[in-house]
């Protein structure tokens, strides 16, 4: 449900001819998956999003910098079965604004 959510607003964003940064493409999976009570693990997130690990790595880092991005205890990962931290949404940081919500 949350990857068809997400895909759905991307391609809404795209319609708008309005440019899609892969840091937009994050925060809108964790935006969905805080919704859903879902976190995600970094490699969960490439494969979501179809996007290197070195990509999400990095727009991952600058988000829980500005604090936007939260980390979870720690659980086995989907698609590298390792015990590793998943990230959510930082609800305190309030919603992006090209998601329009809030």
């Amino acid at each position: 449900m949350a990857r068809i959510a997400s895909i759905e607003a991307y391609r809404e964003l795209k319609k708008s001819g309005r440019k899609v940064t892969q840091e937009q493409r994050i925060v809108d999976q964790l935006v969905v998956g805080y919704m859903a009570r879902r976190d995600y693990t970094l490699q969960e997130l490439a494969k979501e999003l179809e996007l290197g690990i070195n990509a999400v790595s990095g727009r991952v880092n600058g988000l829980k910098k500005k604090g936007a991005v939260i980390e979870r205890p720690r659980r086995k990962c989907a698609v590298t079965q390792h015990n590793v931290t998943p990230v959510t949404w930082a609800y305190s940081s309030g919603s992006p604004s090209w998601l329009g919500i809030g």
